[in-house]
């Protein structure tokens, strides 16, 4: 029986993560703006989390040897290098508005059709009662931002709903192959150390100079120990105190967070509907976790 300090711990870690992670497009958004691309990105999440994290994955070998190359390489898709890609080029085509909307605020829809499609897991009434409540609070968000010509935003929004599918993955497999949160982090990080070699190879050092040495130390930061330590660390340890399904709930959150962060700090308006849709989002993820826990032991196998 989950007791509530685990639940209690849970609910922390997913705000946590919710947080950072209403904060990663803004600021990636900054760093498109003054030159940087995707893969500098991608390669700044690899050096600020898995140059970190090898000493303790060195240490943690043998079960890293247990869990399989195989597993280990999805988790690395999921929430590793690739990940960082898609969602840095889907900047490139769409604002960061709908990265919120589409991209971590289908995660927890996409994590309860994985386990019902994939997994044979039926979702309880409460579940489905509280997702239905969910999508209608990021309804009136999409009503808000997805407006405008559609150009080649629709490139950035298939982009966002792949990151949305990867991530919903990455949060199931971690639960059902119970890895421990650090371990699920240090593996993606120390795994996607390799695409450093390519990244060097095709280096454009006159393009990363126009670059000011403060944007530089800001992405490394935020892209490396921030998002890809913190936040997956939490996501993972909420994932295995809660599940999978409800751990993803936190991720509907990205969007209001978003707007919130923004009003706080950059001065952006909130319009009625955003304010709506924030608090239809909470009322959703309330209304679920306050339901009994229907509890699945995850196997290693």
């Amino acid at each position: 029986m989950w007791t509530f300090s685990m639940s209690h711990r849970g609910v922390l870690l997913g705000l946590l993560a919710s947080l950072i992670w209403s904060g990663h497009s803004t600021v990636s958004s900054l760093g498109i703006s003054v030159g940087l691309q995707p893969m500098d990105f991608a390669a700044l999440r690899v050096l600020g989390v898995g140059g970190l994290l090898l000493p303790y994955l060195w240490k943690r070998r043998t079960l890293v040897q247990r869990l399989g190359l195989a597993r280990c390489v999805v988790l690395i898709l999921c929430a590793g290098v690739p990940y960082s890609l898609f969602l840095t080029q889907a900047l490139n085509y769409a604002p960061v508005s709908h990265n919120g909307v589409v991209c971590m605020g289908m995660v927890p829809l996409l994590a309860l059709l994985i386990k019902w499609l994939w997994f044979k897991e039926t979702p309880g009434r409460r579940s489905v009662q509280g997702m239905l409540i969910l999508l209608a609070g990021l309804g009136l968000f999409a009503l808000s931002v997805l407006t405008g010509t559609l150009g080649e935003v629709w490139k950035g929004d298939l982009l966002f709903l792949l990151c949305a599918c990867l991530w919903a993955l990455f949060g199931i497999l971690t639960a059902r192959w119970q890895v421990p949160a650090l371990t699920a982090t240090a593996i993606c990080g120390v795994g996607s150390l390799p695409y450093l070699v390519p990244y060097l190879w095709w280096l454009e050092p006159a393009r990363l100079a126009e670059v000011s040495a403060s944007q530089w130390l800001l992405q490394l930061l935020y892209q490396g120990p921030i998002v890809a330590g913190v936040a997956i660390y939490a996501y993972s340890r909420c994932a295995a105190s809660m599940g999978a399904e409800r751990a993803a709930l936190f991720s509907a959150m990205v969007p209001a967070g978003t707007a919130v962060v923004g009003l706080l700090v950059l001065a952006q308006p909130v319009d009625g509907l955003q304010w709506l849709g924030i608090g239809l989002l909470t009322l959703g993820i309330i209304w679920t976790l306050a339901g009994p826990q229907r509890i699945r032991r995850a196997t290693a196998g």
